[in-house]
């Protein structure tokens, strides 16, 4: 893995991490030692040299999406396990809010509070033990780490075969719980990985762009297929799916080449290199080695964790956490409200036909506006200017109160299906590019923390806005298109409160 270094942006007051190349100079010890191709980013193959001298900075930093893909083996690796096992959690998803369905539907009433619980259990372990996987994606090599939870992942699914065959809903929710658990501990290692894998900040941007385009096919392909094969082939199958996904997913990552442990600025990792015969180029391992044995102590955790918001809290863009969390209790209820909508029209709310085939077409939708939204929001952003970022998240919060507006208005299924589209698009927008800010101008040594922080506190606020959207349909008697307006209000809300903050911090920039 390469070091990060701090460099003031021309554009912002914000300190954010460099470019490979630095006034001319290479900005890490890896490419100061040697002029072949570094296998964690094997598409900046040389340095620039005098036939670069007539570009600009960020012509010479242009990285197309094509050569992302096509040079860069490990990022390729990468997003393939990010593909399947996405692809494994939605159709479990689906498959869980219809087994809960079938077996509510056998007493003769269906809970909303029973999925709002679930959706709950899904997202309270991030906001719990995110913390915990921060300090490991800060402490140990990220690769390894991500390795070890996708075969655990993979044994924890069985529990759902079992839960389903008990017909207990307990059973599930514990079942739920122990995935959720390991997901959490493995997102701030799956993220911070990223800019260690793709060191450009253009291709940084596309990286995660990319990222986010993969989630939105894998939901909506993954929760299509979790709709049509729960309702053809049994939802045992669908769990038997998502563990197999894991297995696949450890294998991606296991070809992934390198060490990943974060290192400090100025420390000087330990090169070491050797020939493969099968190829010509020259492999090239960072090992950052670390004497501390203890890490997994609680002290130690204590301290990496105060030390983490301590960080947090000296940076003027630390408030830039609090953007998932803004969208998270938007959308957050949206789940629920999906499984009421995808009953509207069927004859008998007890019988479950057809009802998870709407439900999966409506995930389907959620996926395809996730798809569109960084796609035409790609264009008008660029990582060397923060203001654009900033502003390409303001407007995902009009497009997420338009969406859910539209949902409490129109009663026909397509409507309300590209009205759910309309607010995925805001909050994917949302949800990219607020990790892109945070990844731009956090130090590499404190990105793990600074991503745990992020994600429980997004997670905590879904988990809230879960529970009131069952709550407020079961206790309250609200109808799911009351609880969709509710959900613009709030959008709307939070659209000025966020421009009232960009418009102060621009000023202050400009001061």
């Amino acid at each position: 893995m390469v070091t990060a270094h701090q460099e003031e942006d021309s554009t912002s007051t914000y300190s954010v991490r460099d470019p490979l190349v630095r006034g001319g100079r290479p900005s890490s010890p890896i490419h100061v030692a040697y002029d072949t191709i570094n296998h964690a980013h094997p598409w900046k193959d040389k340095k620039c040299n005098t036939s670069c001298d007539g570009l600009s900075s960020n012509e010479k930093n242009k990285v197309s999406y094509w050569s992302l893909l096509s040079q860069n083996r490990n990022f390729r690796w990468y997003l393939l396990s990010y593909l399947i096992t996405h692809a494994g959690e939605w159709m479990t998803y689906i498959a869980s809010l219809s087994a809960i369905e079938h077996i509510h539907s056998s007493n003769g009433h269906v809970s909303r509070t029973s999925i709002s619980f679930l959706a709950i259990l899904r997202l309270l372990p991030s906001a719990l033990f995110a913390s915990i996987g921060g300090v490991l994606a800060d402490s140990y090599d990220r690769r390894q780490i991500m390795f070890v939870l996708d075969c655990t992942g993979a044994v924890v699914a069985w529990l759902y075969i079992l839960s389903y065959y008990l017909g207990s809903i307990y059973a599930l929710y514990v079942a739920t719980l122990l995935q959720m658990t390991v997901a959490a501990l493995y997102e701030p290692s799956r993220t911070a990985i990223v800019p260690s894998l793709v060191i450009e900040e253009d291709g940084l941007k596309k990286a995660m762009t990319i990222s986010g385009l993969a989630w939105s096919v894998m939901q909506a392909v993954g929760s299509s297929m979790g709709g049509l094969l729960t309702q053809w082939v049994g939802i045992q199958t669908c769990f038997a799916f998502d563990s197999l996904s894991y297995l696949v997913s450890a294998l991606f990552i296991w070809k992934i080449r390198g060490r990943y442990i974060p290192v400090e600025p100025d420390e000087e990792p330990q090169i070491r290199h050797k020939t493969n015969d099968s190829e010509e180029n020259t492999k090239i391992y960072i090992d950052a080695s670390n004497d501390d044995e203890s890490k997994l102590s609680f002290a130690n955790f204590s301290s990496m964790t105060k030390d983490g918001v301590v960080y947090l809290r000296s940076q003027p863009w630390g408030a830039f956490i609090f953007l998932k969390f803004c969208a998270a209790l938007i959308y957050g209820a949206s789940d629920i409200l999906n499984v009421s909508f995808s009953e509207q029209g069927v004859k008998n709310a007890l019988d479950m036909e057809g009802s998870s085939q709407r439900l999966g077409i409506i995930f389907a939708f959620v996926g395809i506006g996730c798809f569109i939204g960084p796609i035409l929001a790609e264009p008008w952003s660029h990582m060397d200017n923060v203001s654009s970022l900033e502003r390409s998240c303001l407007i995902s919060f009009f497009f997420m109160a338009l969406g859910c507006y539209g949902m409490s208005q129109f009663d026909h299924f397509i409507w309300i299906c590209i009205s759910t589209s309309v607010r995925s698009a805001g909050s994917s927008v949302v949800w990219i590019y607020s990790s892109l800010l945070l990844q731009k101008l956090s130090s590499t040594s404190m990105l793990g923390r600074v991503v745990a922080v992020d994600y429980a506190l997004a997670m905590l606020s879904e988990s809230v806005s879960a529970l009131l959207g069952g709550v407020l349909q079961d206790d309250a008697r609200m109808t799911a298109a009351q609880v969709s307006l509710l959900m613009a209000i709030v959008a709307s809300a939070t659209l000025v409160i966020w421009g009232m903050y960009f418009s102060r911090v621009r000023n202050d920039r400009h001061e």
